[in-house]
């Protein structure tokens, strides 16, 4: 008999052979799969740049803040997210537990990947078609947060394995709890415990209860949905002093704030609530005051995460009972100190980008540094300073002729620097008055004309390193225009006749001013020059240059020459003696130019940031200030006492207050547009400069500019001890125009024998006042306008005549 297998029919295939088949083919998908998955798997991982987890925390990123000298928090330097990290010893052991409990409970038992969460949470996903549970352990969103992205895709997820893998290898669980628990966010733009505790609470992390952690420890799931707190409109039958706050932006679709808004925001600023910064920004729609209103949801999740601590042992009944009943109160924290405006923060900003891009960062990676760094950044301000300042600058009755521009801003406007000389430290700072909010036009680094006030920088403290003294006679008066083209006038059309330089200082004799330029680079001795009423042998360029080296040696950086404008620069007697410049100078370097007299003749640039810490506490930056001797001790000490007159009997009175020792120099420019005091104590020196915006006209002179000078000074110095400035050695005293005069040991007055002319020029000062007094009625009270520059080179020829040019269409001072 045949077997059986030749008697089956043909094309006929057993089922078990079908199944044997099948199960090869699924066999061969599933290694055709496996292939193709460990092939993209293994590209992902070849493509996934490399990192080194022991570097974590240059990889954070924190919120930099900036410090007075006192060492309190001024600033933080918030741009999109606040963030602070804290060691994770600093943390309470209730919120790691908490954090651990809701968030990745096998946590100490997986080496970065919880497979038993991963196969639950692929079911899930598979029967939903979404991403909804990724399964991430905290390792894996550690991952995300410092290397990855927030991308849902499937080369994301496997890249956060990879790096979990690596980060698990390298580091500790608590290192790894200290990386996520600073790097998670938190809703409203905080990022790390540190910050959402100070945020919502307004407390240190380490403070926190165990309410308190089990709240926040559920905002990390969703964050804006499990947020602390919502914000709602004020409403009228609000308790304002019993609400939480809270300023939001605006933006330039928003509604305009309404009366009713504004109203809401000076009673809160009444009540203490918003400070007068926040107040001006609401006033000017860039702030809206809301109220922070207790999220329900937030307490919905912190009821899971305790359950959750409670099953897994963490806590007992008796703490999950009394958690559960304990009433969490929102307490805003602030970013900043209150009653300070941003002008001096700018400033530092400004600063440190410049110092980290001078320390080798690009432009990009120095403001990145700066807000997401972590820096610690130090500043000489004194709060206290500050705040007087701000107060002072800000009281509406030191100015007149109020107005607001087109734009709303009040005018006029202010700004003011004080500095202490003897340390270079710039301790206070405003750049205007009823403005507040970031990006503001800061005046005290705006150049305005400074006019009279740029004569001792200018003029004399360059002519007395070139052999002038206080006691060297000139005849105030007109000059003839048959000898000069055109004369500078002074104030009120007041003339000294024959006097000194002393007087010529204290009174802002612009005629004066103006010889004296002209004689820094004259023989005195020359018997043409003494025995002729101005100087015939001279160098107008040597003049004028050694001015420029002295205002640039003193920290002046916006002086025009010819090799930047040809036809308009400051290379002439009217800018550098009369302050026409063609730019001018800002509050900022005029404080610290009139430093070197107040500093025994020795200059240094004013700084504002004292020292920068990294994140981890490296020290990056140092301020170490380079003086300079300017002049000497001596020319300081007889400048400054020749100051000290303008105060006591000069154009400077209104800048006098008792119990200290001031000096100071008025400036006022053409049309009264710009009105300056610039002056110092033996503490401190300070500018004050006030002007509108556009230039228009004030309703005042300089003697307000020095009446705000002494309001400020006279506040600041009231709990300081008297004062005298110090006289060195060196210094000799001598007759000279009826007074006793203080000379440089070795030096001799210049031009003495020429006070016996008195008489007869009285004579001729009259005369030439009547006729010039027509030629003279369209201009303004001292405006040189366009005295022409002397182009005699030590001319020795009787007849030579001095003929001075302006860069430009000057405006000069008034005082």
């Amino acid at each position: 008999m045949k077997d059986s297998k030749n008697n089956k029919p043909r094309g006929m295939i057993k089922l078990s052979s079908i199944i044997k088949i099948l199960m090869l083919l699924v066999l061969t998908a599933i290694i055709i799969m496996g292939t193709i998955g460990t092939s993209v798997v293994l590209g992902v991982f070849k493509k996934a740049p490399e990192i080194d987890p022991t570097k974590y925390r240059s990889q954070l990123s924190e919120t930099s803040r900036i410090y007075a000298s006192d060492g309190s928090l001024i600033e933080t330097l918030v741009s999109d997210q606040f963030s602070e990290f804290v060691p994770i010893e600093e943390m309470p052991e209730n919120l790691v537990n908490a954090i651990v409990a809701i968030e990745d409970e096998r946590f100490y038992e997986h080496n970065g990947v919880d497979y038993k969460r991963v196969a639950g949470a692929l079911v899930h996903d598979i029967k939903t078609r979404s991403f909804e549970q990724g399964a991430s352990t905290i390792t894996m969103q550690l991952a995300k947060n410092l290397y990855t992205s927030f991308s849902k895709s499937v080369v994301r997820k496997i890249t956060d394995i990879y790096y979990a893998y690596q980060i698990e290898e390298t580091l500790t669980k608590p290192q790894i709890l200290e990386a996520y628990l600073n790097s998670a966010g938190f809703s409203k733009g905080t990022v790390g415990v540190q910050a959402a505790a100070k945020t919502f609470f307004s407390k240190d992390v380490s403070d926190l209860t165990l309410a308190e952690c089990a709240l926040l420890a559920g905002v990390t799931n969703l964050p804006e949905k499990y947020t602390p707190y919502n914000t709602q409109l004020i409403e009228e039958g609000d308790d304002l002093g019993n609400i939480e706050v809270v300023l939001l932006p605006k933006n330039e679709n928003s509604e305009p704030n309404s009366d009713k808004t504004i109203e809401i925001a000076k009673n809160l600023n009444e009540l203490g609530k918003i400070d007068s910064f926040d107040l001006i920004q609401v006033k000017n729609d860039l702030l809206m005051p809301v109220k922070a209103v207790f999220n329900e949801t937030s307490k919905e999740r912190q009821k899971k995460v305790l359950k959750k601590m409670l099953e897994q042992n963490l806590i007992t009944e008796a703490d999950y009972e009394q958690a559960l009943n304990e009433e969490i109160e929102i307490n805003i924290g602030s970013r900043k100190e209150s009653g300070i405006s941003s002008f001096y923060t700018d400033v530092v900003q400004k600063n440190t980008l410049k110092i980290l891009k001078n320390s080798g960062y690009s432009e990009e990676e120095a403001s990145n540094k700066l807000f997401n760094g972590g820096l610690k950044i130090y500043t000489p301000m004194d709060i206290k300073m500050q705040k007087t300042l701000e107060d002072v600058v800000a009281n509406p009755k030191y100015y007149y002729g109020v107005f607001r521009d087109k734009n709303g801003i009040i005018q006029p406007q202010v700004a003011s620097v004080i500095i202490d000389q003897n340390t270079h430290e710039v301790k206070a700072l405003v750049g205007g008055r009823n403005v507040s909010g970031g990006r503001l036009l800061n005046r005290a680094l705006v150049p305005r004309q400074p006019g009279s006030a740029i004569k001792p920088i200018s003029v004399y403290l360059t002519a007395f390193n070139n052999g002038a003294t206080a006691g060297d006679v000139y005849l105030d008066a007109k000059m003839p225009e048959k000898l000069f083209g055109h004369s500078p006038r002074n104030a009120g059309n007041y003339y000294q006749g024959w006097t000194t330089i002393r007087n010529l200082v204290r009174q802002s004799s612009n005629v004066g001013a103006f010889q004296v330029a002209r004689d820094i680079s004259a023989d005195k001795d020359a018997r043409v020059n003494r025995n002729s009423t101005y100087s015939k042998s001279y160098n107008d360029e040597e003049s004028i240059n050694k001015m420029i080296d002295t205002l640039k040696s003193i920290g002046v950086s916006t002086i025009v020459e010819k090799e930047d404008n040809p036809v308009y620069n400051d290379m002439a007697y009217a800018p550098l003696t009369l302050g026409g410049m063609s730019y001018g100078i800002s509050p900022f370097e005029m404080a610290g130019a009139f430093t070197a007299l107040s500093n025994e003749g020795k200059y240094a640039d004013p700084y504002v940031v004292t020292k920068i810490e990294s994140n981890t506490g490296e020290i990056i930056y140092e301020a170490k200030p380079v003086e300079k001797q300017i002049t000497s001790k001596q020319n300081a000490y007889i400048l400054t006492d020749m100051l000290r007159d303008v105060v006591r009997r000069g154009t400077g009175k209104n800048a006098a207050f008792s119990g200290q020792d001031v000096a100071g120099k008025t400036g006022t420019t053409n049309d009264k547009k710009d009105v300056w005091f610039v002056g110092y104590t033996p503490y401190y020196t300070c500018s004050v400069w006030i002007g509108n915006d556009k230039n228009q006209r004030l309703s005042f002179g300089s003697t307000q500019s020095a009446y705000l000078w002494k309001q400020i000074m006279r506040e600041i110095h009231e709990d300081l001890d008297r004062k005298e400035f110090e006289q060195p050695d060196g210094i000799y005293t001598k007759y000279v125009n009826g007074r006793r005069e203080l000379f440089v040991d070795g030096t001799t007055p210049n031009y003495t024998n020429k006070l016996g002319w008195r008489r007869s020029s009285e004579s001729t000062t009259k005369k030439t006042t009547k006729k010039n007094d027509d030629n003279n009625k369209n201009s303004n009270n001292d405006n040189s306008k366009s005295s022409k520059s002397s182009k005699s080179s030590k001319s020795k020829s009787s007849s030579s005549k001095s003929s001075s040019k302006s860069s430009k269409t000057v405006t000069n001072n008034n005082d």
